[in-house]
């Protein structure tokens, strides 16, 4: 028993360095796409508000009876969604990461 608990921690030793240095990147990549597409997604939000006060009235009701607006806050918050998923994803998945054998 006391081999297998050594032999675990000689793994997780092995292991650490680049796990830690993974997840790392992968956080800082997620957290820079995010703000990115944040910033872009409200750019966007804002240029669409700024130029619907120049629409006909007729046009304005056509939209707000069509649902314009949600479909347009559906379709910013999905990609707002998936901008932050290929950001946290971008450095490689943790899961993929291969066990060799260490380097003597």
């Amino acid at each position: 028993m006391p081999f297998l608990i050594q032999a675990f921690f000689a793994a997780l030793a092995t292991l650490l360095p680049s796990l830690v240095s993974k997840v790392l990147v992968g956080l800082g990549f997620g957290y820079v796409t995010y703000e990115l597409g944040s910033f872009g997604i409200d750019y966007l939000f804002n240029l669409i508000v700024a130029n619907s006060s120049t629409l006909p009235v007729e046009v304005l009701a056509v939209f707000n009876y069509a649902k314009l607006d949600e479909a347009l806050g559906f379709m910013m918050g999905a990609y707002a969604a998936a901008l932050t998923i290929r950001g946290l994803t971008s450095a490689g998945s943790v899961t993929k990461m291969k066990m060799g054998a260490p380097n003597a």
